[in-house]
């Protein structure tokens, strides 16, 4: 949600971003005299006016071993935040506890109402404009903005997607296109209140991430333990500096309690959910003020029964076309996705996949989500899998998969593999080998004319923004490197996804919005060689609550992709 002081804009999150110029700093005290000396010269240029995106500061380099000890108090302590985290933070971070005071929204007494046509009939093609207001339990309207409303519109069979502005006064717009003719209802939603963001934001500014990972340590003798890993070094233990061993994003674990343990004795990650976050009080203030209803609102679309389509092929458009398009990117009309960037002239069968596909390679590299597209293709075209599992056997697993073509002739070869940490997984079943980043996996592929699909987003969104960042930025640079080497390959970012939780304190809408601001203006400069997959516009239009969607979501997921190729 984008702010604005004064008078009404329309404007899209999904239109490319530059940050606001910083003029008061909002940091704790003790967070600038422990800042390491080169990110406050950074903070200094961020406070001067300077708009910029700086690679947190890399720690020191590992021995030839893979690793390297750090005490506390190294003179490269790493901490917690950087200038990027306090600059998109620092207005939550006076959200410390449950003592809000006025500035907790009170939705019964919160108002909407449509403010571009009073008779709530509009015309296929219209853009419907709805006036929020938000109030507290005592009917006074919010002072601050921040909290993070979605708006969409859904009939049956069909479904879209608006957008809201934040005017950081506690009012809002929201807006949506009429696309269809029908009698549709527009729903607003209170995804997160801010005061729920700021327990998250101060949550992870203590302890670097949401969730627990420890790493599994087994020495010679065949003894195992564990040490806690994570982003920062601002324990009292030895740390293991494991940077390298990630490619160059920072990655550290402690030495487990128990002695006799090195740090060349590390051999996998395990998540830890027996760990405390947030106290019950905490939990249930979470679980009780997210996803809930402001108000439905039933208009009524005459005219044509859908809008024009777009003119141009999915095949032949230039790929930055992906990335600036504002929402709605795309709706539901008779159960059936239809793309308003560009025209999907596939057809969404065997024979066509499999033409389409024959002779190439798909390297797909990200979480859960991105290894479910492999076993969607892999039924979709009936290939084999690397591994004697069913797709549903396969929730968990962890280990780099591949999908081939049972008739050598069709010579198709889909690969998934998970990303670098911060990757949390609960299965005893994988190695630190297996998590590699898109450097590594874009440095090894050989093919000429291979498809590549890349996604960071929820294991990352444990960890603070600057760690998204730094993540994003080696995929760049390792995106130019091999775009320079094989000029034929087709490169996707697959986009956030939709999805409700309501048993963690990570703010999904909220750590979507940051992700893709943040990688809008990273990826500016080569977004006319790389396609972004908005797959937070689908998902909401379906109303998604899964975080790994089902096949009837996976599969026009998956169509659409094919849509550029084909």
């Amino acid at each position: 949600m984008e702010k604005h002081q004064s008078s009404f804009q329309i404007t899209s999150r999904d239109q490319p971003y530059h940050p606001d110029n910083i003029t008061e700093t909002g940091f704790p005290e003790s967070a600038l005299q422990r800042m390491p000396k080169n990110t406050a010269s950074s903070l200094e240029q961020l406070l001067t006016g300077t708009n910029f995106l700086k690679v947190p500061p890399k720690p020191p380099q590992p021995t030839p071993s893979g690793c390297q000890i750090l005490c506390f108090g190294y003179k490269k302590e790493i901490e917690t935040f950087t200038a990027t985290d306090f600059k998109y933070y620092k207005r939550y971070m006076k959200y410390k506890n449950l003592d809000f005071g006025k500035s907790l929204v009170y939705l019964p007494k919160s108002t909407v109402e449509v403010i571009n046509n009073k008779s709530n009939t509009f015309t296929t093609g219209d853009i419907i404009t709805l006036r929020i207001i938000l109030h507290n339990e005592n009917g006074d309207v919010l002072t601050d903005g921040g909290d993070f409303i979605k708006i969409w519109m859904t009939e049956k069979g069909a479904g879209s997607v608006g957008y809201v502005v934040d005017h950081g006064n506690g009012t809002y717009i929201g807006v949506i296109k009429a696309l269809w003719s029908g009698s549709p209802h527009i729903k607003l939603l209170l995804s997160f209140p801010k005061e729920s963001i700021g327990l998250f934001v101060n949550y992870i500014y203590r302890n670097g991430m949401l969730r627990t990972l420890k790493g599994v340590f087994k020495n010679a003798r065949g003894e195992t333990a564990k040490g806690i890993c994570g982003i920062h070094t601002l324990t009292k233990h030895g740390i293991c500096d494991f940077t390298s061993m990630n490619y160059g994003m920072r990655w550290f674990c402690s030495l487990p309690d128990t002695p006799g343990f090195t740090c060349s004795d590390w051999i996998a990650p395990i998540g830890d959910m027996t760990v405390s976050t947030f106290t019950e009080t905490q939990k249930h203030f979470l679980s009780s003020t997210r996803y809930k209803i402001i108000k439905e609102i039933k208009v009524d679309v005459l005219g044509d029964k859908t809008i024009v389509q777009p003119e141009y092929s999915c095949r032949l458009i230039n790929p930055s076309v992906t990335w600036n398009t504002s929402s709605p990117v795309g709706y539901f009309y008779n159960k059936t996705w239809h793309n308003l960037i560009c025209q999907n002239k596939v057809e969404p069968n065997f024979n066509r996949y499999l033409a389409c596909l024959r002779n190439r390679e798909i390297y797909m590299v990200g979480d859960s989500t991105v290894r479910q597209w492999l076993t969607s293709i892999a039924e979709i075209l009936n290939l084999a899998l690397s591994v004697k599992r069913t797709s549903v056997a396969l929730k968990g697993y962890h280990q780099p998969i591949k999908a081939f073509s049972k008739n050598k002739g069709d010579n198709i070869t889909v690969t998934w593999a998970p990303h670098e940490f911060p990757f949390f997984t609960y299965s005893p079943n994988a190695t630190i080998h297996h998590f590699k980043p898109a450097s590594f996996h874009l440095n090894v592929i050989r093919s000429k004319n291979p498809i590549v699909v890349l996604h960071l987003y929820i294991h990352i969104g444990y960890a603070p923004l600057s760690v998204y960042q730094e993540h994003v930025m080696n995929a760049k640079d390792a995106i130019v490197k091999f775009l320079d080497r094989v000029p034929g390959a087709k490169i996707f970012i697959k986009g956030p996804h939709n999805f409700e939780r309501d048993n963690e304190g990570v703010p999904y809408d909220f750590v979507r919005y940051l992700q893709d601001k943040m990688i809008f203006q990273i990826f500016d400069s080569i977004k006319h060689k790389v396609v972004y997959l908005n797959e937070w516009d689908i998902t909401v239009a379906s109303e998604n609550k899964d975080m790994h969607p089902s096949n009837d979501l996976r599969n026009p997921m998956i169509h659409e992709l094919l849509s550029y190729i084909c």
